[in-house]
């Protein structure tokens, strides 16, 4: 076929030719697995076997060659990945791109995953993708520098955005983890008064009082209908805030007319969603931790408020923790959909150690919120970088 001559927005210094587009099928070799057994593994022909639903977990294994593989139809149809050095066989809805001319195996990755998802949707007129055929990539025109070293500066500078993204996600992983273990360890479990893990200097038992005991409960709106909401110079906390935050994200609230005779929430008040579709997901909570006027509860949660004075962060987490979590879906009740009575709530013990160690336990989940947060962001600002830059750099 005749090349066409075009050329990116955004360039490295010193490349200046037009770019060249070509179909897939001139610029590699693609082929299927042939079958779906895994014979030549049992045989000891292969080192391991592809198929679709352990593709994304193989770059762990070493290939004999660099290629790129998609999957053809189940889990992650459509998705890409590239590898290297080793030995592996595949699964015949797996297809392998290699032996590249013209252009490197990682620029046709990068290129061929940035691009091969818009041409199938396109070529199947659906949102979604249910199977991949060989000519949707035998007949792909990939857009390319003719000089290898230009390719290989716009590898790696998307490989070098693909590290960083990595090892913030790896981190992040590694911190959600932590806090999800600390959630268990660091309160008291199953009818214990001291949890596994202390800060130093504190000791002796911590002290039980039930919820109604030592605060009260309030209600949501009431009495609105749709027309109501979405306009006003008050706000109203949805009921997905409280669900997912333990503490109440003060940038997700809803506009409503202010009304006197709704019951405003105040710093340190514990926001209870009162349904779910699973017992596992009842009575989710939350804590409102700002001083604004004129902030309302949705309807479908109801808010508590102590009576004595207890850390409000680490109410925040200990009402997030495993033992605590337990208690409350034990009330769960229903069939399609869970509920929970407040009345049955305050029933519930809590359990507090002395006001400094609560101080050190809500600091000490809050600092690990805020590391996990901070990873969040980079990861955000690392995913639409390249997203930006993958636009710029290639042709589409």
């Amino acid at each position: 076929m005749e090349t066409k001559k075009i050329s990116p927005e955004l360039r490295f210094a010193g490349f200046t030719e037009d770019w060249i587009q070509d179909n897939a099928e001139n610029l590699c070799s693609i082929s299927t697995g042939k079958s779906n057994t895994q014979d030549n593994i049992k045989n000891g022909e292969y080192d391991f076997y592809v198929r679709s639903a352990t593709i994304e977990k193989s770059d762990k294994y070493l290939f004999d060659e660099e290629a790129v593989l998609t999957v053809g139809d189940g889990v992650g149809t459509g998705k890409v990945y590239h590898y290297v050095n080793g030995k592996y066989d595949l699964h015949q809805r797996v297809y392998r791109m290699f032996d590249f001319e013209k252009l490197t195996a990682k620029y046709f990755y990068y290129y061929f995953s940035e691009n091969f998802g818009k041409r199938v949707l396109a070529m199947t007129a659906k949102s979604s993708v249910d199977s991949v055929r060989m000519e949707m990539i035998t007949k792909m025109l990939i857009s390319f520098p003719s000089e290898i070293k230009e390719q290989e500066l716009i590898s790696a500078f998307l490989w070098q955005l693909d590290n960083l993204n990595n090892n913030h996600q790896t981190q992040l992983t590694k911190l959600k983890n932590l806090k999800k273990a600390m959630l268990t360890k660091m309160f008291p479990q199953n009818g214990a008064s001291v949890p596994e893990i202390r800060f130093k200097g504190f000791d002796g038992e911590w002290k039980s009082f039930q919820l109604g005991n030592i605060g009260s409960t309030f209600t949501g709106l009431s009495g609105k209908t749709k027309d109501d909401f979405g306009k006003g110079t008050a706000h109203y906390i949805p009921y997905t805030n409280v669900f997912n935050n333990e503490i109440t994200d003060k940038n997700q609230l809803e506009k409503i007319e202010i009304d006197d005779t709704q019951n405003s929430v105040q710093y340190g008040d514990i926001l209870f969603t009162t349904s779910s579709e699973t017992p596992e997901e009842v009575g989710m909570s939350s804590v409102w931790l700002e001083n604004d006027k004129n902030v309302y509860l949705n309807s479908f949660c109801f808010g508590y408020r102590f009576k004595i004075k207890v850390d409000s962060h680490y109410a925040a987490y200990y009402m997030r923790s495993q033992f605590f979590r337990e208690n409350m879906k034990i009330l769960a009740q229903g069939i399609s959909r869970f509920n929970i009575s407040k009345t049955k709530v305050m029933e519930i013990d809590i359990l507090l150690p002395s006001e400094n160690e609560q101080f050190k336990i809500g600091r000490y989940f809050t600092n690990l919120d805020e590391l996990i947060a901070g990873h969040t962001m980079q990861l955000k600002k690392l995913n639409n970088i390249k997203k930006a830059c993958l636009n710029k750099l290639f042709v589409s």
